[in-house]
């Protein structure tokens, strides 16, 4: 037997080994590791990179002004204004278009209320009028699960929907769920009193 291939005296379970040297490219990889974490600690502990922390902070920082770059903007609106698209066949037509697609899940096909509130009685839990029922679209209801569709929806499709919505008061669907929030009376032009 060659000198390399000499055994160690000792075996573990009747297993022996071979006192032979690693491979020279493991060996070889096992240095540049070292060298490599030694740059990098050098790099980011000391050096110019950027730790966690900080790289977190900055990354939000970024995320903030692309936020705020992109925040559209959404008026409050007036009630004039929405009250008028609750005539128009348009608007409505546009505004069920866009219940079918983003609020028939939680509302219901009718808007009778699924896990989302009955929107065709005149129990409103954050108040009645357009205004009101705008702001909840656009801002929505994070502790009862509504998403805030401002940012989602271009405000011609917002001012659609809740005009949809206001045009489904008193239709009375099937199955309707139990009124939530308080009563609110209207008026004959369909605001509240």
């Amino acid at each position: 037997m060659a000198e390399k291939d000499e055994l160690l005296d000792h075996d573990y379970d009747g297993i022996q080994e071979y006192d032979n040297d690693l491979p020279r490219w493991w060996i070889a990889l096992f240095w540049l590791t070292i060298a490599f974490a030694v740059v990098r600690v050098g790099y980011y502990h000391f050096g110019p990179g950027l730790l966690q922390e900080e790289r977190l902070a900055v990354d939000m920082a970024a995320l903030e002004e692309v936020r705020s770059a992109h925040q559209p903007v959404v008026s409050a609106g007036n009630a004039d204004s929405l009250l008028a698209l609750v005539s128009d066949a348009d608007a409505l037509a546009k505004g069920q278009e866009v219940f079918t697609t983003k609020c028939l899940a939680c509302h219901g096909p009718q808007a009778q209320g699924l896990v989302g509130p009955n929107l065709t009685d005149d129990y409103w839990i954050h108040g009645g009028a357009l205004t009101d029922l705008k702001r909840v679209v656009v801002e929505g209801v994070p502790e009862k699960g509504m998403i805030a569709w401002g940012a989602l929806m271009p405000e011609s499709e917002i001012n659609a929907v809740v005009a949809y919505i206001r045009s489904l008061r008193g239709t009375n669907p099937p199955n309707p769920k139990q009124p939530e929030g308080a009563l609110v009376e209207f008026g004959e032009q369909g605001e509240p009193l």
